[in-house]
């Protein structure tokens, strides 16, 4: 998990590659190719390797492609510090004490959004015209799969980048 998150702390910065675009381009049109773009870089290049990682295993469904495009577009803007004050927050047990929505402090209120980005991108997917499916696969992404095997195969993905 250190490696891991190493890796994103060193990559938070570049930009996602024409490939990445490439295949959101393949896959959504419209509001969801717009909402797509919103994020930010890091999760753009996040969420385009979750899919390709799902493609690259033969599994290419519609649903569970899109909200792996999808699946972490309630983030919003965040900073470098941000993301790792929800990191470190979540390590330590503290992130839900340190999230504000309301906070004067900018780095309170991300980490609010990310602790809640399940919830919010799935009303931004719902509004985008998102099927019901990537709506349910978007707001659950970091909920018990529950014997869902899609919604469980959408958690291996995400995890395994």
């Amino acid at each position: 998990m250190i490696r891991h998150r190493i890796r994103q702390f060193r990559e938070a910065a570049l930009a996602p590659s024409p490939d990445d675009l490439a295949l959101a381009g393949a896959h959504l049109d419209g509001e969801l190719l717009r909402l797509f773009q919103t994020q930010h870089p890091r999760d753009i290049r996040h969420s385009a390797r979750t899919a390709r990682w799902l493609l690259e295993r033969g599994h290419s469904g519609r649903d569970i492609i899109l909200a792996a495009l999808l699946h972490d577009v309630g983030k919003g803007a965040q900073r470098r510090r941000d993301r790792v004050a929800h990191v470190l927050g979540g390590v330590t047990g503290i992130g839900n004490r340190l999230a504000d929505p309301r906070s004067r402090f900018e780095v309170r209120r991300a980490v609010y959004r990310s602790l809640q980005h399940s919830e919010a991108g799935s009303r931004l997917v719902a509004e985008a015209g998102a099927p019901a499916r990537v709506t349910a696969l978007t707001r659950l992404h970091h909920a018990p799969a529950a014997g869902d095997p899609v919604l469980a195969l959408l958690q291996q993905a995400d995890a395994a980048n």
